[in-house]
């Protein structure tokens, strides 16, 4: 065949070559556009968020309800108990520290002044020894020496005066139960609050209480679930900030320093307390979201509303409203938490579609 008829065969050739080479790239790319779109697609949500008059409804299909395992219970209406709203503050232990660490180095220093008078002592005993033997010390060393028994004497009477100020000032600042852990090298109590396993906690009991300051108080935080505060002793030193008998209390509970407590007092006080009859949210239906703690009750089928609750009534971890629920109504006693989620991830996921 001659290089002309190749020529002329692959002209004839080319347009079609070219056309199937256009039409696989437009096949490729809209190929590709549909994969895209497909993984750009939102993916529908388990979950429905409406504002109904200020609060937040969740629609949750059945499969989430199920992961969720939500479980309900009817709230009980409920009366005020009597006792009053006690609050307390998180205590900074520098200053407790700082007690056992002077103490411990007051310990070391009377250890080694009673040495050193032991020593002097033995000396002495021995120059008086050898002088009395005709002599054999001289009167400046066995003078020497009664010098020196006396200043090794002093000081472990100057160690002992200083490490009983020691003593003194942590008992007047802690009481003797909490000033003895400090003072004790091998305290467990002390080592459980230095490594904030425990925090130690002042609560105030207002002006007027009759009995004594109860063993354990369930107590609330801010953003905290409801814990347990046991009773130490009573505290030397009142509250500046509340007037009232102070008691030392210690919580196995995540609070920062300087952080507030409250807690429901069993005990007979003179304040005035709500008289209005209400509902009893069980601790199992509260969960925290902004430093507030709040209730999911059931509103219909597969609907939530998340209703704030007034933490100014705590009881033994539950919480006595009387504004926002009623006798009767569903509480979310289980899966309440998965539910807060259920509605952060809602929220996130209308956020990115309207963007």
């Amino acid at each position: 065949m001659s290089k002309r008829a190749l020529l002329k065969g692959f002209l004839l050739l080319s347009p079609a070559l070219l056309a199937a080479l256009v039409l696989g790239g437009f096949l490729l790319s809209r190929s590709e556009q549909a994969s895209e779109a497909e993984r750009e697609t939102p993916v529908s949500s388990p979950v429905r968020i409406a504002l109904e008059n200020g609060l937040t409804t969740l629609t949750v299909d059945e499969a989430a309800q199920t992961r969720s395992g939500i479980q309900l219970q009817a709230l009980n209406a409920a009366e005020p108990t009597a006792g009053a709203t006690v609050y307390g503050t998180v205590l900074d232990l520098q200053p407790l520290t700082d007690l056992s660490s002077r103490y411990a180095s007051g310990v070391a220093d009377l250890d080694s002044a009673k040495a050193t008078s032991e020593a002097a002592r033995a000396e002495l005993e021995r120059t008086q020894t050898l002088f009395a033997d005709v002599q054999n010390a001289s009167l400046k060393a066995l003078q020497a020496a009664r010098s020196a028994n006396a200043a090794a004497t002093a000081k472990v009477k100057s160690a002992q005066a200083s490490l009983g100020a020691i003593a003194a000032s942590a008992r007047q600042q802690y009481g003797a139960t909490v000033a003895g852990w400090a003072l004790s090298p091998s305290s467990s109590e002390l080592t459980r609050l230095l490594e904030r396993r425990e925090v130690l906690l002042r609560v105030v009991f207002p002006g007027g209480q009759a009995g004594a300051a109860p063993a354990v108080l369930k107590a609330i935080g801010d953003g905290v679930a409801a814990f347990d505060a046991r009773l130490i002793s009573a505290a030397p030193q009142v509250d500046p900030g509340i007037q009232g008998q102070s008691y030392f209390y210690r919580a196995a509970a995540p609070l920062a320093t300087g952080a507030r407590i409250s807690a429901r007092a069993s005990v007979t006080v003179a304040v005035k307390a709500t008289t209005k009859a209400g509902v009893l949210i069980p601790a199992s239906a509260i969960v925290w979201y902004g430093g507030q703690p709040w209730a999911y009750v059931r509103t219909g089928k597969g609907e939530f509303q998340r209703r704030a609750i007034d933490p100014h009534f705590p009881q033994d971890g539950d919480y006595f409203v009387t504004d926002g629920f009623a006798p009767g109504e569903l509480a979310v006693v289980r899966g309440a938490q998965l539910l807060l989620s259920e509605e952060s991830r809602a929220q996130s996921g209308s956020q990115q579609e309207n963007e």
